[in-house]
């Protein structure tokens, strides 16, 4: 059990270091640090600092992901990481502060003083704001993604992230160097904040992450006939906003009558057109987002939807037009990790709660090749991605605790 006193140096470091790395930003307002941006680069020069005063030998990759090594008592890996991207006017948390977390950890131990070598990474565009990708470094580092898709991603003034990827000194015809040997990688683990309001309402430190969920999103758009608004007859009307408004509320009903609480549907646009106050609504482009832990779950609800809304456009002789832009299967956490942590809390005498991500992290594609597990801490009042965001260094510091006592109990 580490000494409190020793926590206590561990969440001052924490909360010094994020400070730090939070000035490094595109905006006053929150952190705005897009992937292959001056702000990126700036940060990674200075968590390579971090990581270089730890004792790491550290290296990039083409993908523009940061990594360091501590070498243990063989080669095989067992990583920690988070990403240093961030969103538009974000938080100095998300995931950032899992790659703090994981500097911290490999602090406490030296070499050869592990069974398996250390890897602590930073991993670049998690969040796909600029590209509309996402998990960059992290399916470039599993071999699921090939240079020629880099072309197909594009950020608002035309550049590819290829090209951008070109112009930050990353080769993107090199990823492939970069694969991770998965057979050779013991497990992978990450620190985030929840980016939700369960751990912050309950009062408890740390949460054990089960799951991420699935999620379904759509692209809808529905088209009926613009007409004056004072002498049509509501019997004469095709009315777009009509299913548009039927398809919003059994969203919201068809997610929250569902037993499983980490079912959520969300219409998150809703673009009315000619959208003046004396025309009877012509067409409304919407989106649908759906997510669960359950696939089939997640499925009944979005069969649910469709079904409403198909039945509202037929009864206002509406034409429906619907486009799947992303399928994303739910994952599970590896059961031998999260028994691990789940000792380690318990030794430590740290309380916790096992709940599933709503969103989406580095740790959902990397859970579906190596044995990977996540740990949550508190996000203040829920908030996350907004310059509100904060978590506890204390609560950062208490993680980090319970993967030491993990590590230096480790045996295969």
């Amino acid at each position: 059990m580490l000494e409190e006193q020793m926590v206590g140096s561990i969440a001052q470091r924490i909360q010094q270091e994020l400070a730090a790395l939070s000035h490094y930003s595109a905006t006053e307002k929150g952190v705005t640090r897009l992937p292959f941006t001056k702000e990126a680069e700036d940060a990674l020069v200075c968590l390579e600092k971090m990581m270089k005063e730890t004792g790491l030998s550290t290296c990039r990759d083409h993908s523009g992901a940061l990594h360091g090594f501590l070498p243990g008592k063989s080669e095989k890996r067992f990583i920690i990481g988070s990403h240093y991207d961030s969103v538009v006017e974000g938080g100095a948390y998300d995931g950032i502060a899992g790659v703090v977390c994981g500097i911290e950890i490999a602090r406490h131990f030296s070499t050869d003083s592990l069974p398996f070598t250390l890897e602590i990474v930073a991993f670049n565009d998690e969040e796909g704001v600029r590209f509309g990708g996402g998990f960059l470094s992290s399916k470039a580092l599993l071999g699921e993604l090939k240079s020629e898709e880099l072309k197909k991603y594009c950020d608002a003034d035309g550049v590819s992230c290829y090209e951008a990827m070109q112009r930050s000194g990353c080769d993107p015809e090199k990823i492939a160097e970069d694969v991770w040997p998965l057979e050779n990688i013991a497990g992978f683990l990450e620190i985030h904040i929840e980016q939700g309001a369960r751990l912050y309402q309950s009062g408890l430190p740390i949460g054990l992450v089960t799951g991420i969920v699935g999620m379904r999103r759509f692209d809808i758009e529905i088209t009926g006939r613009a007409d004056h608004a004072g002498t049509t007859p509501m019997t004469m009307r095709a009315d777009a906003l009509t299913a548009a408004a039927a398809f919003i509320l059994t969203a919201q009903k068809a997610a929250a009558e569902r037993a499983a609480p980490d079912v959520v549907a969300t219409v998150g646009v809703c673009e009315v057109k000619p959208g003046t106050v004396n025309t009877v609504p012509a067409f409304v482009h919407l989106t649908l987002d759906v997510r669960s832990l359950d696939a089939a779950v997640r499925d009944e609800v979005v069969e649910t939807c469709f079904d409403a809304l198909h039945k509202a456009a037929a009864a206002n002789d509406l034409a429906v037009k619907t486009q799947e832009k992303l399928t994303v299967a739910p994952v599970k956490m590896d059961e031998t990790l999260m028994a691990r942590l789940s000792e380690a809390m318990t030794e430590e005498d740290i309380p916790y709660m096992a709940l599933a991500s709503g969103a989406g992290h580095d740790a959902l594609p990397i859970a579906r090749r190596v044995p990977a597990a996540m740990l949550f801490v508190p996000s203040r009042d829920g908030r996350s991605h907004c310059p509100e965001e904060y978590s506890e260094p204390e609560d950062f510091a208490r993680a980090v605790r319970v993967v030491i006592h993990m590590l230096e109990d480790w045996s295969e």
